[in-house]
């Protein structure tokens, strides 16, 4: 049998190098390949018989190439194709909840909503909308209700509602542009519980049709906030402007580009640099093996991509291991030492308010679950981090 059949061209792919590249995809994996690499597959699914594509290869080239040459490239960029060992995990932990199959009927009823005027009248109206809603509201982060737990359940219970929504915007816009999409599920990203949905066929799109698949999530909670911003115009409702507040920092979360949410794949196609964070990483290790005057065996991406990207590349590359180094060095560090400070107290007062058989308020319960939350995710990070380096450590 003839493994190479099972390796798929496909026709266009869209990147900034400067030299253009193609997509091959091989078990749910996908490679940016140079159109040699392409011929020579070609010819490889052509024959039964891995010498006689050879030898057809070198003929069709001319004679430029022995057949040694080409048995090294075939060794070298695809034998690793059909070998490449499971693609490394983005989450920590990760769960499918809704299969492809379950969300199939809402991705194909919702998909006409990403017709450009469709698209443009919405993402304008919010925005407008939304611009408003900050200008115009007094006391904009002052509220004068008391917490409860009914309206702790109902909030949460609208992020998920709306987080699934999110979800299948993602899957819609991917039967709007012809690809099939994965299931919805549930993942541990750093410290982070997210959704996700599987869109890896993405790759055979354009540039900009990735973009919209990326900001598809986005563009379906934009018909949600509008209703609140209309009902809150309309009432005044304090928890309509907090369920505003939490979709706008929902908005920044998702979009910022330095964690693997949708605005890191939208920078990752605006600059056409697939992988950006580990392009981003190679940038620096160029520049050590430089300095340290070790050989370079391949250039980083940066120089190999045009002028434009190339410098939105380097901003990003020196932008974005800023802020990990931010996040990791003194944000967790900082909560960390202020767990160790706090939280004794907070138990203390918890335990005064049960020995003397009262209900403790909400707010504290609530600092207290938070606080236990986010350090039982730090904890599962640094185990899921920790583990690797042993076991790499092990086998030496």
């Amino acid at each position: 049998m003839n493994s190479y059949n099972d390796i798929t061209i496909h026709p266009h792919y869209s990147s900034s190098v400067q030299k253009k590249k193609y997509l091959l995809s091989y078990n749910g994996k996908y490679y940016e390949v140079s159109h040699a690499i392409i011929e020579l597959v070609e010819e490889l699914q052509q024959y039964k018989e891995e010498e006689m594509a050879i030898v057809a290869y070198i003929q069709k080239k001319e004679g430029k190439y022995s057949p040694e040459q080409v048995r090294k490239v075939i060794e070298k960029f695809i034998d690793p194709i059909l070998h490449a060992v499971p693609k490394k995990q983005t989450f920590l932990y990760e769960k499918e909840v809704l299969s492809a199959e379950a969300i199939d009927q809402f991705s194909d009823l919702f998909r006409f909503l990403f017709h450009k005027v469709y698209m443009i009248v919405i993402l304008a109206g919010m925005l407008v909308l939304n611009t408003w809603f900050f200008l115009t509201t007094h006391n904009l982060l002052l509220f004068n209700n008391k917490v409860n737990i009914y309206m702790a359940t109902g909030v949460l219970v609208f992020m998920l509602a709306s987080s699934f929504f999110h979800e299948l915007g993602h899957a819609s816009a991917c039967k709007y542009f012809g690809i099939q999409h994965g299931g919805i599920g549930f993942g541990l990203y750093l410290n982070f519980p997210v959704l996700y949905t599987d869109v890896t066929e993405v790759w055979k799109l354009k540039r900009g049709q990735r973009c919209v698949v990326n900001l598809a999530g986005v563009y379906f909670q934009s018909y949600w906030l509008i209703l609140l911003l209309v009902a809150f115009f309309v009432t005044g409702n304090d928890m309509l402007r907090y369920l505003i507040l939490i979709m706008n920092l929902g908005f920044v979360m998702t979009l910022n580009p330095f964690f693997k949410f949708d605005g890191y794949w939208i920078a990752s196609d605006l600059l056409g640099v697939p992988n950006l964070r580990q392009r981003s990483l190679e940038l620096f290790s160029y520049m050590w093996n430089r300095l340290k005057k070790r050989p370079i065996k391949q250039l980083p991406y940066l120089l190999q991509i045009r002028r434009l990207e190339r410098y939105g590349l380097l901003v990003y590359s020196v932008v974005v291991n800023l802020f990990m180094g931010y996040y990791f060095l003194y944000i967790i560090p900082t909560f960390l030492y202020r767990f160790v400070q706090t939280f004794p107290d907070a138990v203390n007062e918890l335990i005064l308010y049960l020995s003397n058989q009262m209900i403790p308020p909400f707010a504290l319960l609530r600092n207290i679950g938070m606080q236990l939350i986010f350090l039982g995710l730090i904890v599962y990070l640094i185990y899921k981090s920790i583990i690797p380096l042993l076991k790499r450590h092990g086998r030496k």
